[in-house]
């Protein structure tokens, strides 16, 4: 048996610091995952400029274009230089104003759009504002600097368009076209998801080149549309069919919920999925409070009707309505998670029927 030392890898050296190229990619990536990180960094700007139509235009391969159009209030002329650089945002002034995010805005940080143009072959932005005889086509540079701009035409809002996406991550880019298909269903339930908290906001998704358009999917409301509405949109009149809303409430918190009902057949709510938000915040409930509360949901439902005991997966909406203050948004760079100050009075709600 060879020595331990003989197959030691080889000392690279003395510690140094990382180029500042490196820090920023790194950081990049840790922004942004997959494409479907992408799209939701650009509906959640979008969400913030007050959209009421976001349209998600993505290449089948989910790399070669990525495409997000809303009608918002668009880029003002004196923030478009900052737009896309690092760590520039109108959210915050400073570290305590991460206290007031909560509900008001989905993004903060200024990550987003100099993530997107560090790791892409390239990103452009269309914005025209309310007064603007024309839209202005600005092209971002790697670092996030605009690297030229033209008139173009565009109403009122925005469009922000990545090609080439993992252009400088090669062997991740290989690992997401060989999961495309994941990636697009992803991009669909996420928007589902936004369609399901934002009911009165217009969603579409196109997927380009596609070899067929089944994955192609739209939600369009009414304009007096509420949660129930939406929901019988977005999952289906089967589904929705078999479902009721019950809310819980506990020192100030009230969570919303369209839950199966007692007599739901099995077959019409298994498999379509959880969607929960916190103050409309569409949010993963892989980990923390928020895997905790869908575990006692499915444990409730299963208890409640004998037809779905042994369904793993029931149908699951679920919106936290929260107090001020009462949580950080800021504990992850995906922002698909938040930290409770109180985790124990989100849990302990109690039960009341609702029909909304």
């Amino acid at each position: 048996m060879r020595a331990m030392e003989d197959t030691a890898p080889p000392v690279k050296g003395s510690i140094a610091a990382l180029p500042p190229t490196t820090i920023k990619l790194i950081g990049s990536t840790q922004v942004l995952s997959d494409p479907s990180s992408v799209v939701k960094e650009l509906i959640d700007n979008a969400l913030d400029a007050r959209a009421s139509s976001i349209v998600v235009e993505i290449s089948s391969n989910t790399l070669d274009v990525i495409q997000v159009r809303d009608n918002g209030h668009g880029i003002a002329p004196e923030d478009r230089p900052m737009a896309a650089r690092r760590y520039s945002t109108s959210k915050i002034r400073e570290f305590d104003d991460l206290k007031d995010v909560g509900g008001r805005w989905l993004g903060f940080r200024g990550e987003a759009l100099a993530s997107i143009a560090e790791m892409s072959g390239s990103l452009s932005i269309i914005t025209r504002v309310e007064g603007e005889a024309v839209a202005v086509l600005l092209k971002i540079a790697r670092n996030g600097e605009i690297d030229g701009q033209d008139r173009a035409s565009h109403p009122m809002g925005t469009t922000v368009r990545v090609t080439d996406f993992f252009k400088s991550l090669p062997v991740r880019k290989q690992a997401a076209l060989k999961h495309s298909s994941k990636y697009l269903a992803k991009v669909k339930k996420l928007m589902q998801g936004y369609a399901l908290c934002r009911p009165k906001t217009r969603f579409s998704l196109r997927v380009l080149k596609a070899a067929n358009e089944k994955i192609n999917w739209m939600y369009a409301p009414k304009p007096d549309a509420n949660l129930e509405d939406a929901a019988f949109k977005v999952i289906g009149r089967e589904c929705a069919s078999q479902c009721e809303w019950t809310i819980m409430e506990s020192d100030g918190f009230e969570i919303q919920a369209f839950l199966p009902k007692p007599t739901a057949e099995a077959s019409k709510v298994r498999n379509v999925g959880h969607f929960i938000s916190v103050d409309s915040r569409p949010v993963s409930a892989l980990r923390g409070v928020l895997k905790q509360l869908v575990v006692l949901f499915k444990e409730k439902i299963a208890k409640s009707s004998v037809g779905l005991t042994g369904v793993r997966d029931p149908f699951i909406f679920m919106n936290i309505v929260c107090p001020p203050d009462s949580y950080d948004a800021n504990i992850e760079p995906a922002k698909d998670d938040v930290l409770f100050e109180n985790s124990d009075m989100v849990v302990s709600a109690r039960i009341h029927n609702l029909r909304g």
